[in-house]
């Protein structure tokens, strides 16, 4: 493999803040130009002979372009390599489980690429992991199974070729094609430590009989079992490099390197499948922004829940109701708790954190609580600043209060993950039976 510095020049660094609209003058050539605005990461205006100017266009990542590398960072008090491992959220995997050490000024491209190659060969120092694959093939010799409808439509009157089936114990399996294709593309990046590009090519090499996987083809999918224990780490890691992290190789080196994601999904997904773990269970559940009508209380499910009378676990019958003819003022409602049919309170997660965004957000929570008969909704948001606290707001002439909770996702994923138990442990105890609250009618059902 080539040294670090092959194939790269001279690189430069620009950052900006997510939410930055006046932007930086580059220069590109035209060809890097269009690279830059295919990831999605910055808007690229000409600005001028090879002159273009970057604006962010509501996503953040990091992307390496002919020298350039183009950082756009989140506001939400975090750094973007601390992004990458706190906030790519999957609710079969919250988090990434093995704590990699990145600082918020580390480069993101080294630390991702010294820790895939630390955890891959961690994991394979007890050897190759193998499993069982299925494989359709046409032979000349009986082996497994014959597929005899297959056989007669494709080789109608012949013996042979024999369409067959069978299972093959073989390396070429899921998880070492992800591991593979993970330490393939890393190796790739410019800039690389000698020994980090080193160790992801023995990783390559040591998974050669597993199958790449193509940029922007279908991930294949892997379960975390008692075989893959060992694994599950490094395929953490891998799985979200294959997915989110894309780069074109040209001449044995990268030509363009690109991680972009979009912050408000990512917060988004992250507190629903957490709330949703919480509170799920014992008589309980969260709906996902079920919307309600103002004027008759109604809630309206899709087609297929319409008129249903399932059991009170069901999600269907009971919480939702067909469309009423007319017009409504209709509103969604959040992540809607309830308890035995009986809504209690309402959860939005909402990005950007800046105060005019929040109050819009007020106004769609106070028409929420209304029409759901509730007195107490949150408004769930990323911290600005160390030790902020929940903070309620009572709605004049009214018993409605509206909480404002940050999370704190610079601290790290389990500090953010506990601050989400606290708060589902509040929507708990408004479930708890007690005096009577606003709206105990809840909603109205169509009859």
């Amino acid at each position: 493999m080539n040294s670090s510095s092959a194939g790269s020049a001279a690189s430069e660094t620009i950052e900006f803040d997510e939410f930055d609209r006046r932007g930086r003058l580059v220069t590109l050539s035209w060809e890097g130009a269009q690279h830059l605005s295919q990831t999605r990461l910055v808007e690229v205006l000409p600005a001028g002979r090879d002159t273009w100017r970057l604006i962010p266009c509501g996503s953040v990542g990091s992307v390496r372009v002919e020298g350039l590398a183009v950082r756009v960072l989140p506001a939400a008090n975090l750094g973007l390599t601390q992004l990458f491992f706190l906030l790519d959220h999957a609710a079969e995997s919250a988090f990434l489980p093995s704590a990699v050490a990145a600082r918020d000024d580390d480069e993101l491209w080294v630390s991702v690429a010294e820790s895939m190659a630390a955890l891959a060969h961690q994991a394979l120092s007890s050897g190759l992991l193998r499993g069982y694959r299925r494989v359709d093939e046409a032979l000349t010799t009986v082996r497994g199974r014959i597929r005899l409808g297959d056989q007669i439509r494709r080789h109608p009157g012949m013996t042979i070729p024999l369409e067959v089936t069978y299972s093959e114990f073989t390396p070429d399996i899921a998880e070492n094609r992800i591991l593979r294709t993970a330490a393939h593309r890393l190796q790739f990046l410019p800039d690389l430590p000698d020994a980090t590009r080193r160790r992801l090519a023995m990783v390559d090499a040591r998974l050669a009989d597993a199958t790449l996987i193509g940029q922007g083809a279908p991930v294949p999918a892997w379960t975390r079992t008692r075989l893959n224990a060992r694994f599950q780490n490094a395929l953490a890691l891998a799985d979200r490099i294959v997915r989110r992290i894309s780069v074109e190789v040209e001449d044995g080196h990268a030509a363009s390197a690109a991680f972009v994601t979009e912050m408000p999904a990512l917060f988004e997904r992250f507190v629903e499948a957490e709330l949703t773990a919480a509170l799920d269970g014992c008589g309980g559940r969260v709906l996902q922004n079920p919307v309600v009508h103002l004027d008759t209380g109604i809630e309206q499910g899709d087609a297929g829940d319409a008129g249903s009378t399932g059991a009170a676990g069901g999600r269907a019958g009971r919480h939702s109701a067909p469309a009423p003819e007319g017009d409504h003022i209709s509103v969604p409602t959040g992540l809607v708790y309830e308890v035995d049919g009986r809504p209690v309170t309402t959860f939005v997660p909402m990005y950007p954190t800046d105060r005019r965004a929040r109050a819009a957000e007020h106004y769609r929570l106070l028409a929420a609580c209304t029409a759901l008969g509730v007195d107490r909704a949150f408004l769930v948001y990323p911290a600005q600043r160390r030790n902020d606290a929940p903070q309620p707001r009572r709605i004049v002439h009214t018993d409605i209060s509206i909480v404002e909770y940050p999370v704190d996702l610079s601290m790290g994923p389990d500090e953010a993950r506990r601050t989400i138990v606290e708060l589902s442990e509040e929507a708990r105890e408004l479930a708890a039976p007690g005096p009577a609250r606003h709206g105990t009618g809840g909603r109205r059902h169509a009859r």
